[in-house]
């Protein structure tokens, strides 16, 4: 073997296992909590409707954020042990953010009204197709992190990629409330890409590199993203997977 070769460094082993997202984790629980109080403070009014399927779906969508910080937490403190046993309680959650977050996709699509005005139409289909695009990442990218587990450093950036695949639909949530700076669509992206953009700059600040699964995976989700709310919308086809009712 070449001895220049055998002194240069793997660039595949200079990312650890070692722990890097427990104080980001924090900050998604934070941002979880300031998107879905505004409406849950809306059960108390007796003249707003709050359905269950919401709250139930909202209350999973802050156990999915808990859990990621707290098995960052434990992967800090290498308590291999139960975060591996925690593991399972992931695996529950996914499902049922997966089977909550259809059905209300598909309360959505139930909603067609053929009156609808062509504007208005693109409106609501890009409302869908971002649940559905959401619903595939999240799906894609927390089966990624799974089929992973044993490669500690991919595993970890496949999980944060799939916790930050559901912050459009938090920020949603607010964007479009009065008290909003800015409209709601530019809020929306703004803060999802900032939140992509802050995995990035971890890698760089720890490892001097971006792992491959960040330098591919977040492009790939930001240019689907837009083609599922910008272009399909617009789309024969765009409008009929929406609406297939």
């Amino acid at each position: 073997m070449n001895k220049n070769n055998m002194l240069q460094p793997n660039k595949n082993l200079i990312f650890s296992s070692q722990p890097i997202y427990g104080k980001f984790s924090i900050v998604l629980v934070v941002l979880m909590l300031i998107t879905l109080l505004p409406h849950y403070v809306k059960i108390f009014d007796s003249e707003t409707i709050v359905t269950a399927q919401f709250v139930i779906h909202g209350m999973l969508y802050l156990c999915w954020y808990i859990l990621f910080a707290v098995q960052s937490h434990l992967s800090s403190i290498q308590n291999v042990a139960l975060h591996k046993k925690l593991g399972y309680l992931s695996l529950f959650l996914i499902c049922a953010l997966i089977f909550s977050g259809t059905d209300m996709m598909i309360g959505v699509m139930q909603n067609y009204d053929s009156s609808w005005s062509e504007v208005f139409l693109r409106s609501r289909t890009s409302f869908v197709l971002a649940i559905l695009h959401t619903l595939l990442s999240f799906s894609c990218l927390s089966l990624l992190g799974i089929i992973f587990r044993k490669k500690l450093h991919i595993h970890k950036r496949f999980m944060v990629l799939a916790s930050l695949s559901m912050v459009s639909a938090s920020v949603t949530r607010i964007a479009y409330l009065p008290m909003m700076p800015i409209s709601g669509v530019p809020l929306v992206l703004l803060s999802t890409y900032g939140f992509l953009f802050a995995p990035i700059v971890i890698d760089r600040m720890i490892f001097g590199r971006v792992h491959p699964v960040l330098k591919w995976g977040i492009p790939l989700y930001i240019v689907t993203q837009l083609l599922c709310i910008g272009f399909l919308p617009s789309t024969e086809i765009g409008q009929a997977i929406a609406f297939p009712f």
